[in-house]
This record gives structure tokens, sequence and C-alpha cells, in this order.
């Protein structure tokens, strides 16, 4: 599989929001929303386990009521003493719906197909690439019509490690 960069990363989202600004309002598919967020992950398999602070990168599109996301999942074992022995990339499509329960949150459900990778230093621990099956829970408060705060929680299911991440999240939609 193709190893995504950060920077790439950071380099497509800053497109995404530059094509938010430039789109008409007309056009069937648009911008729904942005978000990013910090937080901690979760990973248990048979010979290993882990965890430590993730951050979180998404935009998502909207197409007649259904969202479709791309979204960049980072996270790194904190060492206290030294470094961190363990950190993970996800770079993810997905598709999902919006429920707005009242006019001040929401919650949306998406499920999708990814890269996972992921490497370490402690030898129980598998390192390489691998697909991804991310499912994702978003509990979305708003501030106003626009802004808000959340929390993002996602299960990524691959054949390396099963990676279970809750993020606080700051979104903006359009």
């Amino acid at each position: 599989m193709i190893k995504i960069r950060h920077k790439t990363i950071f380099f497509l989202f800053l497109l995404l929001i530059n094509w938010c600004y430039t789109q008409n309002k007309d056009s069937k598919i648009r911008i729904f929303s942005v978000s990013a967020g910090f937080g901690g992950f979760y990973f248990n398999e048979t010979n290993s386990e882990g965890g430590g602070a993730s951050f979180v990168l998404n935009g998502t599109l909207v197409l007649n009521k259904n969202l479709f996301s791309l979204c960049y999942l980072t996270g790194s074992e904190i060492g206290v003493v030294g470094t961190s022995t363990y950190n993970f990339n996800e770079f993810s499509i997905a598709y999902g719906k919006a429920l707005q329960l009242k006019r001040w949150f929401n919650l949306e459900g998406f499920a999708g197909i990814g890269n996972y990778n992921q490497s370490s230093k402690n030898s129980t621990i598998i390192s390489g690439n691998t697909l991804s099956f991310p499912l994702k829970l978003n509990f979305k408060f708003f501030f106003n019509k626009k802004m808000g705060m959340g929390l993002e929680n996602t299960y990524s299911i691959n054949s390396l490690n099963n990676n279970l991440s809750t993020n606080l999240i700051i979104h903006y939609n359009f």
C-alpha cells in the first residue's frame, strides 16, 4: 500500500477547505463540515496491549443527505521516559448519515475503508500496512448554527491491531 505522509494529508485538507469557499451554493455535492480534535486510543491484541494520544482531521461532503468523509487519524504512545515505542496512522474514506436530534445536537454514523499503518519497537507488535475498516460515531454539540464541539469515536478493524480512539473535536458546519 502507499505510505501517506503528514504533509500530503495537510495539503489535501487545505485544498478541501479552499474548495468549500469557492463552491457554488446551487451545487448538488457540497462541503458539509470540517473537524479536528485530540484524544486517546487503545488497542488490544493477543500478545500486545497499549494506548496513547491521538489526533483526528476530517472533511465531510454531503450529497442528497448522504455523507462522505475523508479522515486522517494518527496516534502515538506517550513515552514518559524516553521516546514512544508505538505509533499508527490511518487514512480513510467513509459513507455515513446524520441524525439531528435537537437543534443543538447531531449524531453521525460512518462506515468506511482505509489504509492503516503502524510501527513499533516492541517485538510483540507487528509493524506494517494493512487494509482497515473504520466504524465511526460522532456526537456533535452546537454553540450556534455553524460551530460546535463533540466526541468522535472510531473503531478501526484491521489485521494488525484493532484500534479504538476517542477524540474531543471542534467542528464547523457549512
